[in-house]
């Protein structure tokens, strides 16, 4: 009986370690992918780790990153929120609500993206880059706001404006010299509706309460400033590292 034990105990060592290795190995190539820029070899590279470790948090972070660079802000989203527990650390932890911000972000969900800013900065209140972010999209929620009370207040005067009209016409005589008036009103109510028509489009394509287009090539240069300072952060963090503490030095991202 304890040899059958035994037996079973080094298969399913030797199971686990087949796994583990199966893990690194996928990482590593898709890690080269990243790299190379085809970001869809590498979340299959990803998805093949996450197979053999489904809780690993290193290949899941590194898809939802690959899925960040393809533009795919809405999976990359639903990755880096389904991970945030999987972190090791609060250090990990900040970079997952970072990215995720910035995924909403892009998608243009402001309120999501600072609240997710303001979780990173608890987990690392040093990191200028969430602070930068974090101001930003509060900047533009404020011009949100400013639009949508410019365009309230616009509304409402163009309404009070043409129940005057309206009001100056009935109390005209005759019938028509009523017409008349009534026919010259909706001329001038037709051209200024126009124009403020024109003028509404012309902020609405500015603004519009919604945040501007973002390219897919700004869309790289935010990761990978991310990517960078995360580097760097990490660089950091090793040369203070105490010896003997059994921490990997080796650099993730």
């Amino acid at each position: 009986m304890a040899k059958i034990y035994l037996i079973i105990s080094l298969l399913m060592l030797s199971m686990n370690l087949t796994a583990q290795d199966m893990e690194r190995k996928n990482l590593y190539y898709g890690n080269r992918a990243f790299e190379n820029e085809e970001y869809d070899e590498a979340i299959e590279y990803y998805q093949e780790a996450l197979n053999n470790a489904p809780l690993s948090f290193k290949p899941a972070y590194n898809m939802a990153n690959a899925y960040f660079r393809k533009s795919d802000f809405q999976k990359a989203a639903v990755m880096y929120g389904s991970i945030i527990d999987l972190a090791p650390t609060a250090f990990d932890r900040a970079l997952v609500y970072h990215n995720l911000g910035n995924s909403y972000f892009m998608n243009q969900k402001l309120d999501d993206a600072i609240d997710a800013y303001k979780s990173a900065l608890k987990l690392n209140p040093k990191d200028e880059d969430t602070r930068y972010n974090l101001a930003y999209a509060l900047e533009m929620k404020k011009q949100q706001q400013q639009e949508q009370n410019e365009n309230q207040n616009q509304n409402q005067d163009e309404n009070q404006n043409q129940n005057e009209n309206q009001n100056e016409n009935q109390n005209e005589d005759g019938n028509e010299n009523q017409n008349e008036n009534q026919n010259q009103n909706e001329d001038n109510q037709d051209s200024q509706n126009n124009e403020g028509d024109k003028s509404n489009q012309d902020k609405n394509d500015q603004r519009q309460g919604k945040m501007p287009k973002i390219s897919k090539e700004q869309a790289k240069r935010m990761l990978d400033a991310a990517l960078k300072s995360e580097k760097e952060t990490r660089g950091k963090m090793e040369k203070h590292k105490v010896v003997g503490t059994g921490e990997s030095k080796k650099k993730d991202w």
